[in-house]
């Protein structure tokens, strides 16, 4: 596959993965709000709020784990890393892309599953089929892997770069040198 289409492919999948992720959010702020409006003003509690709040809660965390995982900011994987001495650190640092990948393909296999599972069940509040919750597991499981080959592959960097200091901006006078990093 050329490079172009691949990181134009990438990038595609990315940004309706941003979209998505923000989407949900004003979404699901959006139900709680109307929950918390209609409970208090109004006073019934709406059966179908909660219910899709907490759907679109997984879906979030789950697309969050993916975004994590692409920006390197998945905290579970710094928190571990970081504690490492430096010779270990870089190995670490090598291994977890390959370890991400592994539980990406987890997710696509075990939430496909489930998904199939549920498809014939329903959700009492909305409706909805159950499989609709269970289906954030394979979307996120192949995004998850597809982030961790590209970076095992060079694609994407697997140390991301450091943000610049205010003091090493153009024009604050300090030319960098005698940086220990």
């Amino acid at each position: 596959m050329p490079a172009r289409t691949l990181r134009l492919g990438l990038v595609a999948a990315d940004r309706t993965t941003d979209a998505l992720t923000l989407l949900g959010l004003v979404a699901m702020v959006l139900v709680v709000s109307w929950q918390v409006f209609a409970r208090f003003v109004l006073g019934f509690t709406p059966g179908w709020a909660s219910e899709l709040a907490l759907l679109l809660l997984c879906w979030l965390a789950f697309l969050g784990i993916a975004k994590g995982i692409r920006e390197h900011s998945h905290i579970a994987v710094g928190f571990v890393v970081d504690r490492l001495p430096r010779p270990v650190r870089g190995v670490a640092i090598r291994i977890a892309p390959a370890l991400m990948a592994v539980f990406g393909c987890y997710l696509v296999v075990q939430g496909g599953e489930f998904t199939r599972l549920m498809m014939s069940s329903t959700l009492p509040g909305t409706g909805l089929p159950t499989s609709v919750q269970y289906a954030a597991m394979p979307v996120a499981g192949v995004l998850i892997a597809v982030y961790s080959v590209l970076q095992l592959f060079g694609r994407i960097p697997l140390d991301p770069p450091d943000p610049v200091p205010a003091s090493d901006t153009p024009g604050s006078g300090r030319d960098g040198e005698g940086d220990d990093r």
